[in-house]
């Protein structure tokens, strides 16, 4: 093969490998391409100048949009050392990415000439976008499941929502959610710039939210589909305002694109958040609107599952409120005063139910210059138990009016269970304090636990007559004891919640219950019930606690407490 044949030759098989080929000067200016790069580049000049001393009549740089960098690789490439980059060439069927190696090749002039070597690599590149936007979406997801769960609080969630619009997917985003009355109220908003988020909040005063508008919210609102405004130009922006505030808003806040994705939960449309990028090198497509509805679904299921805990939340709190009332009218309003004694109460519910209570406790005087103290504990609790208290209670009252014993007492409480308290039964400790210099306190309990008896030298000791359950035999075993308390002496009646504290695995025990009160010594009526409520706030905190707990505490004063009390009184009166 001759020379000329091997040239031509060899320029046809430039022409049709498929890869581009260039050469440039020294300079840079193009000298020819082949086929491949033509259409690469998108130029249509000859097809075969590939080492023509005679330019085309273009620069290399004149054909990528990185001109500087594009400058250096080729220097560096005159220099002796190859380079192979990547660079952006804009055409009319869009950006394509061209992979340019540059070698120096010591022909033609004395600085030789440049072959750049191009081949497309847009699919790579783009497929590599794809991958590591698909990594930053599941990333950005997961985080999103993670920032959602950690609250139910409805206002919380919210927040939470917009928030996490804005780190990815927005530069400003507002969320909207349907009132019970059908109203559309902003819920929340956030801009990446803070100091912007009152300008949305004025641009929803000016332009406010109306179901009859067919148009962005309220139209998503009742379609349930989202809205995709990859492009939003300033025409658009100026057909839509309602008002020159309207358009001064949005343009100082930015709207280059839009996403606007409904709240759905269960079938029910919550609300809808729109999602607005005011940078003009993004745009939203369809992958966007896709990762905008996804976080938009876990969203709606979080916003909707906080509005159901804050409905619980809510009964609870009317229900607990209920029960406190309801338990209040079957405890005294307030402790009567007693001549000679000190006298104050505790009383602590169940941590864990909302329900009335069982235990109570009474103080009343019996009509014959004695006292009448019931300290009781109905089984169960809610509304049957408090009928059952209730019936307990003011049958304690009417009988001890007319009876002096204490067991003639409570056998008439048990009557009026069997008679009208059907599977309801409970315990009680009743006494008749007689009082004097002291008191003498005779007391009957009723499978209830024992009062103790706080003497004032320290020594803690339990009292009163042992008997059955009330409300479940119609002739119970009954028995009554007779105390004397001397001044500084105190009695301590109490519900078994005290001593069953920390139940099952550390329970307190009469044992721990004797071991706090003999530390309450020489302390007033008020301060020993303190004390215990202490130790109570201990036990549920450390160990546990399920039950209702009561306390009734009568003290006998000294004789120097109540020349004390008098002096008080009567500087009062001044």
């Amino acid at each position: 093969m001759t020379q000329p044949q091997a040239s031509k030759y060899l320029g046809k098989l430039l022409q049709t490998i498929p890869v581009g080929v260039v050469t440039v000067d020294s300079r840079g200016a193009v000298l020819a391409c082949n086929r491949t790069a033509s259409e690469i580049l998108s130029l249509y000049g000859p097809e075969e100048r590939l080492l023509d001393d005679e330019p085309l009549g273009m620069h290399v740089t004149d054909l990528f949009e990185d001109k500087e960098r594009l400058t250096g690789v080729l220097a560096e490439s005159f220099d002796g050392e190859p380079r192979a980059e990547v660079f952006v060439r804009t055409g009319a069927d869009g950006p394509r990415h061209v992979q340019i190696s540059v070698r120096r090749v010591p022909i033609g002039t004395d600085d030789g000439v440049g072959i750049l070597v191009l081949q497309d690599v847009t699919e790579r590149v783009e497929a590599d976008k794809t991958l590591k936007r698909a990594v930053l979406d599941r990333e950005f997801l997961t985080q999103s499941g993670a920032e959602l769960s950690k609250s139910l609080d409805y206002q919380t969630t919210l927040a939470t929502v917009s928030r996490l619009a804005v780190s990815y997917l927005c530069d400003w985003c507002t969320v909207n959610m349907v009132e019970p009355n059908g109203a559309i109220t902003r819920a929340t908003v956030a801009h990446v710039d803070p100091d912007k988020e009152n300008l949305i909040g004025e641009l929803h005063n000016s332009h406010p939210h109306d179901h009859g508008a067919l148009t962005n919210v309220p139209r998503v609102l009742r379609s349930g589909e989202p809205e995709l405004y990859a492009e939003i130009d300033r025409q658009l922006l100026e057909d839509t305002a309602t008002s020159p505030e309207y358009l001064r808003i949005v343009t100082e806040l930015g709207m280059q694109s839009c996403m606007i994705v409904p709240l759905i939960a269960h079938g029910e449309t919550l609300g809808v958040a729109t999602l607005v990028s005011s940078n003009s090198d993004r745009r939203y497509d369809h992958a966007d609107l896709e990762i905008a509805g996804e976080l938009a679904r876990r969203a709606a299921l979080q916003l909707y599952n906080a509005r159901l805990f804050q409905a619980v939340d809510e009964s609870r709190a009317k229900f607990a409120n209920m029960a406190r009332i309801l338990q209040r009218s079957l405890l005294p309003p307030e402790l009567p005063t007693m001549p000679g004694l000190d006298v104050a109460a505790l009383y602590r519910p169940a941590t864990d139910t909302l329900e009335v209570g069982g235990d109570f406790y009474d103080l009343f005087e019996t009509g014959d210059g004695d006292w009448g103290v019931v300290m009781g504990d109905v089984q169960g609790h809610g509304a049957a138990a408090a009928a059952t208290t209730a019936l307990a209670r003011y049958t304690l009252r009417a009988n001890a009016m007319r009876l002096a014993r204490p067991v003639h007492v409570l056998y008439q409480v048990n009557k009026a269970l069997l008679a009208h308290s059907e599977d309801r039964f409970l315990s009680a400790a009743f006494a008749k304090v007689g009082l004097g210099k002291g008191a003498d306190v005779t007391i009957s309990c009723a499978g209830h636990p024992k009062p103790m008896v706080i003497r004032h030298e320290g020594r803690v000791e339990s009292a009163g007559g042992e008997g059955m359950l009330l409300g479940l035999f119609a002739a119970p075993d009954l028995a009554e004891q007779t105390i004397e308390l001397q001044p500084a002496d105190a009695i301590v009646f109490y519900t078994d919640g005290i001593t069953e504290a920390g139940a099952p695995r550390n329970m307190l025990g009469e044992e721990g219950f004797r071991q706090v009160l003999s530390r309450c010594m020489g302390m007033t009526a008020e301060q020993i019930c303190a004390s215990i409520d202490e130790v109570l706030l201990t036990w549920q905190t450390e160990k546990g606690h399920r039950d209702d707990c009561a306390v009734l505490v009568l003290r006998v004063t000294t004789e120097a407490e109540r020349q004390s009390s008098e002096v008080e009184d009567r500087s009062s009166l001044l």
